[in-house]
Formats: C-alpha cells, structure tokens, sequence
C-alpha cells in the first residue's frame, strides 16, 4: 500500500514538470526507505526580465497665438514654423542649445527647429493652469470647421463676465439696445439693419459661465498676455470683424460667447456666420472630367425635342434636333458630368450630360472642368500640383497628370483688372506659377493688409501661395464660383481641409504652422490662370 502511494507521488510530481521527475523510483517491495529522490524537488530559479518603462518625452506647450518655430537657435533665424495656443511639441533635447536674443534659452523641437523658452512657452505640460484650459476650450481641428464664428457689431470683448455696471459703464446706450432687443424676441419691432442678423434666441439660464470666470474673475490667459492691464473690457471689435468663438452661456441676464482665447463677448451684439455645406468631388473611376459645376443660380436640364437647325460645335455635322426643357434644373453648386461633345443653336452652346442625355446650356450659370496639362514648371514624377482657373472660379487637384480632386473657388472680386502700369489691381488674384509658401492650421487675416479696418479671425487651412494670396478655407460667404475675394482664393471649409491635408508640405506632428522649404521639402506647385 505504502509502495502504490509513493509511485502515484512520483507520478505527481513528473506531472507538475519538476526538475528530477525523470529519476523518480518506487523503492523495493516490502521497503520503508526514504530516498532522497522521493522529496519534492525545488524548481531551478528562472529570472524574468521585463523592460523598464521608458520617461515620458520632454516637450513644451504653447500659451501665445503664435510662436515662432526657427531654423537656428538665434532670434534672426528664419522661422520654419509657428505653434499656436495650446500647442504641445516634443523637445529633440532637454537643454538650451543657445542663449543668442533668448535669456531662457533656445530648446529645440521634432523634428526640426528651435523654440524660445520664455513667457510664452512651458514645460510644465501637466500641470499648467492656462494650458490645462487651454486643452480643455479649444477648436476641434479634427473637423473642417475647427470653430464657430461670428461677426461683431461693434461688440465689446471683455476680460471678466462683466457686471451690469460694468457693462452700462462699457457700452453706451444699452439700456435702450436691451429694451429694444426684448420687443424684437416679442415679435415687436425689428431691430435696426445693421443688428437686423443676430441671433435673437438667448441661452438657457441653467448654462452659466465657466467656473473659471465666476465670481468676476478674470480670464487667466488674458491675465498672463497683459499682467498690468486689468479693466474688464480688453476692446471693441470693429464692425465686419469676426471672433472665433467655443461654447455660449448665460449670466447677469444676459448671454455670452466664450472666445478662442477664453474672453467673452455679448451673443447680442454678434451675428453667426455659418460655413457653407458646400463640397468638391474627388475623381476617380466613379466620377471623372469633364464635368460642370452649377454656380450662382440652378441650371434648366434640357432635352432633345424635335428636328431643327441644330449645328454641332465639336463634332461636325449632325441630325437636326431642336432642345426644350425639361421643367427640371441642376441645382446650385451640384455638378454634373459632361460627355465631352456639344450642340450649338442659334449662336448658344450646349453640353451634353452623362444624366440620360440631358443637356446644359453653357453660359455664366457653369464652369466646366476639364483635363489641363501642366505648363511652365516641370513635374517629378507623380508630383502634386494646383490648377486654379480664375475665369472659371475652378480649382482641379493634380498627382502628375490624374486629376484627383475638381471644386469652384472664389477668386479676387477685380477679376483680371490691371492697373495702369500693368500691375494687378486691387482685390485681384495674381496669375502665374507658384510654390505653397506658408500653411496654418488657422490665422487672422485682413481682407486689405494695407488699411486693415476690420480682420477675420481663425481663418482655417490657410495656405500662402505668394504672400500675402492664400488659399484658404471661407466661412462668411457660400458663393463659390464667383469672384467674391480680396485677391485670395476662397474655398468651402470642406474642400481647404482636404487640400491642406493633401499638400506639401505636411505639418509636423505639434505644430501649428509649417514653412515650405530646407527640412520640411519645397510646397506644392500652384499654377492660377
């Protein structure tokens, strides 16, 4: 009995994978013995090596509207780059590597450039009161349109969410504006023209301010940009002025926009501006040029009717057809595909559709799109470029020869108008080939930099081609295809996001803004005609 115990121990052991189990015998018959191959063995120690955690990467965050990125550690560098509030980059090294018009030292940044360290800047990432705001109130650059805009009607831009008697003392009149407001929500008297498009609804009075502006506190990052000025309006914003603003609420019986820069500002005395929902199409095996964007007005579909004196523009004679319509219209800012062939009658040109035979009168109501070989500047292979036609008000997107991308832009509202000695005129878009100078995620911007009486703030995907013209996004107007600008070329929030994440060159992870050029590669060609 005691031999068949031991053998199942033994059994048990081999078992469990134990060093020696190999070796373990029953002991002989009628034999009491103990060996000491019948104690449990100890396991040979096994050490297991786990790879210590890696520190965190030192880096620096931003807590200015801009800071400049430079090519050397010097304050007359070039700058590369800029960061913007709330910018967080990742340091190359812990310590200065210089001091050159920098008392904090210069520290430099991935993957290339060097960064000030001064007011404007932190390392103490974690836990730095403003910059903690600034993560939590900030524009979703995620999204084609990062903010909410709206435009002032000399609206005052205040510090702290003022007091009744800090507002009478700021804005004169305003008892009688206010009065004057509750009888227009009454569905009395409108307002006066010029506050005739501000949003009447007002905020819910269980939304209140941020708790970092109760109990009259002060903005903390105002505080910090302006330590020794402490009066609780900062400004007036001048008519036709916009404010990019990130959530609304309500206090001393009255609502209030909370600004990109954590102010505040009247929701009375602003109108919202609502970027268009217009879109360009990307082109492939599904749509293809030629095609037709519909601008300024719907556009009649037109049909083959009956025989007529009808003589083909591109394809020679033809059978007779008279065109009727259809009753029918290719809405505003939609596209249709064209076949490439046309009729003419009576002087007037018609495209024929690929929607079932349809026809579109070519007049200024459409801007055709089609296949442009590149001219003036050489391609590497496959490389990207910008077709941008002014009397079209088109932009087509390039990889080599594919066109990729096709949408209407709004260039300057002069057309091509020239000055006497040959110039361009003002509110012109400049013609010529050029390479992408400048990308910002977003920046202010003056319609005319030389009077520049009003400004748009946190125009998104901004991309300088020949300073000061830009490509970028336009969230006051939704007429595309139109001249509309002061010289720039507009596009939809949509289309500028797409075209910013497509060209060269690409922003660093961190940064805000990126210069084409040395390290960062040469921009995409833009070529505007």
């Amino acid at each position: 009995m005691l031999g068949a115990m031991r053998r199942l121990i033994g059994i048990g052991l081999c078992g469990a994978g134990l060093a020696g189990c190999a070796d373990v015998q029953a002991p002989p018959a009628g034999s009491d013995a103990v060996t000491a191959s019948d104690q449990p063995q100890e396991p040979e120690p096994t050490a297991i090596l786990y790879p210590l955690p890696s520190p965190p990467p030192a880096v620096l965050g931003s807590l200015a509207p801009r800071v400049y990125i430079r090519r050397a550690p010097s304050l007359s560098s070039a700058e590369i780059g800029a960061l913007h509030l709330g910018s967080i980059v990742e340091l190359a090294s812990d310590e200065p590597a210089g001091y050159s018009g920098c008392r904090g030292g210069w520290l430099a940044v991935k993957p290339s450039g060097y960064v000030c360290q001064d007011e404007t800047v932190t390392r103490d990432v974690a836990t730095h009161p403003v910059l903690k705001l600034l993560a939590r109130y900030a524009g979703d650059f995620e999204a084609p349109a990062p903010y909410r805009w709206v435009e002032s009607k000399q609206a005052p831009l205040y510090r702290v969410v003022p007091t009744p008697q800090q507002q009478r003392q700021s804005e004169p009149g305003l008892a009688d504006y206010l009065a004057r407001l509750e009888r227009a929500r009454s569905g009395g008297r409108a307002l006066p023209a010029a506050f005739a498009d501000i949003d009447l609804a007002a905020t819910p009075a269980s939304v209140g301010p941020p708790s970092f502006l109760t109990n009259g506190a002060r903005s903390p990052l105002d505080a910090l940009l302006a330590p020794n000025d402490s009066r609780p309006r900062k400004s007036v914003v001048s008519a036709r002025s916009t404010v990019a603003v990130l959530a609304e609420f309500f206090a001393h019986e009255r609502s209030y926009w909370l600004t990109s820069d954590l102010l505040v500002i009247p929701k009375d005395k602003v109108a919202p501006k609502t970027p268009s929902a217009f879109a360009g199409v990307r082109l492939g095996t599904r749509v293809r040029l030629p095609l037709a964007f519909i601008r300024r007005d719907d556009a009649p579909k037109l049909r083959v009717a009956a025989a007529g004196p009808v003589v083909t523009a591109s394809l020679g004679p033809k059978e007779r057809a008279e065109l009727e319509p259809t009753g029918r219209s290719f809405p505003r800012s939609s596209y249709v595909e064209l076949t490439g062939k046309s009729l003419t009658r009576n002087g007037r040109r018609y495209l024929e559709t690929r929607d079932d035979g349809l026809y579109l009168e070519d007049d200024a109501r459409v801007a055709v799109v089609a296949e442009e070989p590149p001219r003036g500047f050489e391609l590497a292979g496959g490389e990207k470029w910008i077709d941008v036609s002014i009397f079209r008000g088109t932009l087509v997107a390039y990889e080599g020869r594919r066109a990729v991308f096709a949408s209407l832009i709004s260039p300057g509202a002069m057309g091509y108008q020239r000055d006497a000695d040959g110039s361009f005129a003002k509110y012109t878009t400049p013609t010529g080939t050029f390479r992408l100078e400048w990308k910002h995620r977003s920046t202010t911007m003056s319609p005319d930099p030389e009077r520049p009486s009003y400004s748009l703030a946190e125009v998104p995907w901004t991309q300088f081609f020949h300073m000061p013209f830009a490509l970028h996004a336009t969230y006051w107007h939704d007429r595309f295809g139109e001249p509309k600008s002061g010289g720039c070329i507009n596009l939809s929030v949509a289309d500028a996001k797409w075209l910013f994440d497509w060209t060269e060159p690409r922003l660093p992870p961190g940064w805000h803004s990126v210069r084409s050029g040395g390290e960062s590669g040469p921009g995409t060609w833009v070529r505007v005609r």
